[in-house]
């Protein structure tokens, strides 16, 4: 994506302790926390020893980006639970700065994610969670390349009523099988 004339271009830089107060504010706005299903109180502290496992180079099975609107920081992107053997990560994301959102900032910072996953860390497949009303997400992760693979029945609550959440997956583009228009994936027997 580029950028429009003077809309600052979206990129991906390494979290910093710096970020923590941003992250924690964020963390703490309904409208941010409601769709992440968060199980515990977001506090600096946990903020930055998030960040500091983040940092450690021995840490490979974390990866969190700060997501940059030309050089502010407003919101965050993580591939976690890396299984190189198996070649996939979980991915979270999250615009915090709601001046940033609806402006196609996490559209991006996920296409960004997915490069990183595919090439930088030579990665199969990236996969998520998100609920089934979050469809502004959905749409945006469609966009770029993921498919429903699967919906978890009342596993995620959202103001205490449990609904469903979507499994989500994304191959690396070589690994997209192709096959003719209509012809769904099969289990091979």
């Amino acid at each position: 994506m580029t950028a429009r004339r003077g809309t600052p271009a979206v990129s991906l830089a390494l979290l910093r302790p710096t970020h923590a107060p941003a992250i924690v504010r964020w963390l703490r706005d309904p409208a941010v926390s409601a769709n992440l299903g968060l199980r515990s109180k977001p506090s600096l502290a946990k903020t930055r020893a998030f960040i500091a496992a983040a940092a450690d180079a021995a840490n490979d099975a974390l990866c969190a980006r700060a997501i940059l609107l030309g050089e502010r920081h407003v919101g965050n992107v993580v591939l976690d639970q890396i299984d190189r053997h198996v070649g996939k990560a979980r991915l979270h994301i999250y615009v915090g700065a709601a001046g940033a959102r609806g402006r196609g900032v996490g559209r991006r910072a996920v296409q960004l994610a997915l490069g990183l996953a595919f090439d930088r860390l030579g990665l199969h497949k990236v996969w998520l969670t998100v609920h089934a009303r979050n469809r502004a997400a959905i749409r945006a992760y469609e966009a770029v390349g993921f498919a429903i693979e699967g919906v978890h029945r009342a596993e995620f609550l959202l103001d205490g009523e449990r609904i469903d959440e979507l499994y989500m997956g994304a191959l690396r583009p070589a690994a997209v099988p192709s096959r003719p228009h209509g012809q769904r994936n099969r289990p091979v027997l």
